[in-house]
């Protein structure tokens, strides 16, 4: 039976893309925390979108 929701899928490219801005930045700890900020923001929208494509 398949997920009906996300559950953290989404914090590892969130953490690297938070990595890399970190690296841009010359921040790796603000490159962390963003990232770790990116993979909830990720997460969040995508139970929105499951939650919205079940409304139909």
């Amino acid at each position: 039976m398949e997920k009906e929701h996300f559950d953290g899928e989404f914090t590892a490219p969130g953490l690297l893309i938070g990595i890399c801005i970190g690296l841009i930045k010359d921040n790796l700890v603000f490159g962390f925390v963003i990232g770790i900020v990116i993979g909830i923001a990720l997460d969040w929208l995508g139970n929105l979108f499951i939650l919205w494509r079940n409304q139909k």
